[in-house]
Order: structure tokens, then C-alpha cells, then sequence
């Protein structure tokens, strides 16, 4: 879901002054325009994920390093020759491509930082220089929202697109006629590609109410849980909203779209101080006033993404040396003891 970024303050790009809405003020403008302002920065066509994490127009080419030629991918691809094909262990196929995802996204995130070498511009003029970050801004959002979308591959962005465009005629009731079907669809969608354990797989329809979030493992597929959050925050569900936006911001505490619900929801719930907090962790606006604000959330959120970087390539290693342990172990159990033709009696 293409990212609408709700700032805190009001600004425009020079020459005018600028004000501080309340925070009640900005549920308001929010609460109308999310859905279809969300979407201003979907792309026309639908990447896949690969090219989105593969390929990289000519302006980047000269700033950033393809992830393909990293160190720690290419030690992971000789592992994969020497280990052999793993396209069955899905697991650790996984693990690859999310460490590939968010290396990507981290260059992404730098790119919002309008001091990027990326954003540079040849101009004095600041209607035309911020002008130009706005241009790039939204280039760079399409790009992160196409890794998000497209994380469990073509089929599935598909499926979830639709499902999305659906929610277009919900009118902000909980009992408004088939809304659980569409609580179900993306239930389904998060179940069929986030469970940990493919065994707990609940059978029949699935309901909010049996959703246990220890058997989930949201990284595996970001987007249908936010569009869930979002889904049940405009059905009423606050409180269910909530806590799956908070499932979401522990996965991935940069997510734009995840930060813009919570801090709708906290103020539905009457809780203005949590909603001014999250405010303050949103991604800020565009603007001369705000753009220190915003490198520094550029550099608290890549700090992030590094951290969470670090944590799956060491969960990665961990596979991998449990993977060769049991390849050597298995090797050695299937060899004969007299293989090599000794006679152990020969040297008593």
C-alpha cells in the first residue's frame, strides 16, 4: 500500500509561513484521504521482486553497489554450489531474499534523506530544488512499496492487489455486509505465506479471534498484515488494529504506511499523547522546515534496518553451519567402515 505521509507539520515549499495542525486536525484529514491517497505512489506495472532487488536505473548505478556483488551474497551463492541445490529447502531460500529485500531497502531508505548524493540538483532556487526531492521522493516510495507488495512473488502481488481494490466500497463499519470476507481473504493470504510451522495451518475459514501471533512470522510477507491493520481501523476493530500494527513496527519499525495507522488509531482511542509519539516517528515532510527532521529519521531508520540486517544474515550463518554439519554427518554415517580397504585387526 503506497505510502501517503501524514507530517506533522503543515508546510509549503518557501516564502510562506507554516502551522502546527492538532492532532485531532490531522486524524481528521487522514481519516478521509488514507485509502485513496495511500495509493498515489503505487507503480503503473508490477515489478517482481528480483527485478526490484536486482536491477537499478542509471542514477543509481554511479551511488550505490549491487547487492548481488555483496560480499555476504556472493559467500551465500558458493555455499549453495557447494551444498548443492536447495530450491526444496524454502526455508532457507527465504531467509536469502529477505536479507536481499532489506539490503535494498536500506538503500532506499538513505535516498529519503534529501542531503542523498542520489537528490542532488544543480539549482539555487528552492521551490525548484524541493520540487525536484518530491519528484525523487515518490520514485523512491514506489520502489519500496514494489519490494513490499511483491515479497512472496507475481501471484501473489496479484492476489493481494485485488483483494485491496476491493476495499474501496467499505463504508467504516464493522457490520458492513461482507466485510469478513474480506477479513478472511487476507487472513488466508497472511496464513498461507507467514506461518513458522506449515502444520498449524488452520483449516476452513479463519477468524481474527484464533490468530495466535508467536506461530507467525510476519517478515515472510509484510503487506497483507499492514493492509489488515488498516482494514480493521477503518471497520472500528481499534483496539485488533492496534496490535497488528504493532506486529508490523516490530518487524520492520520503518514502515511508513504501519506508522501512519498507528497514530490514526491512537487518536480514535482517545489517546493523544500516543499518537503525538508516533507522530514524531513518522517519516517528516518535505520542506526547509523539516528537512533536518528528516535526515535524522533517515539515519534513525537505516540504523534500524542494519540492526534487523544483522539479525537474520547471523540467523542465516546459523543454517548454513547446521546445514554443513548435517551433510558432513550424513556423509560419514553412509560410508563403509572397510572403505579404504584397512584392516583394523592389522594393527592390534
Amino acid at each position: 500500500m503506497a505510502a501517503f505521509i501524514i507530517t506533522l507539520f503543515s508546510t509549503t515549499v518557501t516564502g510562506q509561513a507554516f502551522t502546527t495542525p492538532s492532532a485531532l486536525q490531522i486524524c481528521e484529514i487522514n481519516s478521509r484521504r488514507y485509502i485513496s491517497n495511500l495509493r498515489r505512489h503505487r507503480p503503473a506495472r508490477t515489478p517482481t521482486l528480483s527485478s526490484q532487488l536486482g536491477n537499478y536505473d542509471d542514477e543509481q548505478a554511479d551511488d550505490e553497489p549491487s547487492i548481488s556483488n555483496s560480499a555476504f551474497y556472493r559467500a551465500v551463492s558458493t555455499l549453495d554450489k557447494i551444498l548443492g541445490d536447495d530450491s526444496d529447502d524454502t526455508s532457507y531460500t527465504s531467509e536469502k531474499n529477505r536479507i536481499h529485500m532489506i539490503e535494498r531497502e536500506i538503500q532506499l531508505l538513505s535516498q529519503l534523506d534529501p542531503d542523498h548524493p542520489i537528490n542532488k540538483i544543480d539549482s539555487k532556487h528552492e521551490e525548484e530544488i524541493y520540487e525536484h526531492l518530491t519528484k525523487m521522493e515518490e520514485k523512491t516510495l514506489e520502489s519500496l512499496w514494489s519490494i513490499w507488495y511483491g515479497q512472496r512473488g507475481a501471484l501473489n502481488e496479484q492476489k493481494l492487489r485485488f483483494y485491496e481494490s476491493r476495499l474501496v466500497d467499505i463504508h467504516g463499519s464493522s457490520i458492513w455486509p461482507g466485510v469478513l470476507e474480506h477479513y478472511r481473504r487476507f487472513l488466508d493470504l497472511i496464513y498461507e505465506n507467514c506461518l513458522i510451522d506449515k502444520s498449524d495451518m488452520i483449516k476452513g475459514n479463519k477468524r481474527l479471534e484464533d490468530v495466535e501471533f508467536d506461530k507467525l512470522d510476519l517478515g515472510k510477507w509484510i503487506e497483507p498484515p499492514h493492509i489488515l491493520a488498516y482494514l480493521l481501523a477503518k471497520t472500528g476493530r481499534l483496539a485488533e488494529s492496534k496490535e497488528w500494527t504493532e506486529e508490523v513496527l516490530a518487524e520492520k519499525p520503518w514502515h511508513i504506511g504501519a506508522l501512519s495507522i498507528m497514530r490514526i488509531v491512537c487518536l480514535r482511542l482517545n489517546d493523544e499523547e500516543a499518537a503525538m509519539r508516533w507522530a514524531v516517528k513518522a517519516l517528516p515532510g518535505l520542506s526547509p522546515q523539516t528537512r533536518l527532521w528528516r535526515t535524522k529519521w533517515v539515519r534513525e531508520n537505516v540504523d534500524l534496518a542494519k540492526e534487523k540486517l544483522a539479525e537474520l544474515k547471523e540467523d542465516l550463518r546459523d543454517k548454513i553451519v547446521a546445514r554443513m554439519e548435517d551433510s558432513v554427518q550424513t556423509t560419514s554415517s553412509a560410508m563403509p567402515e572397510d572403505m579404504f580397504g584397512v584392516d583394523d585387526s592389522a594393527w592390534q
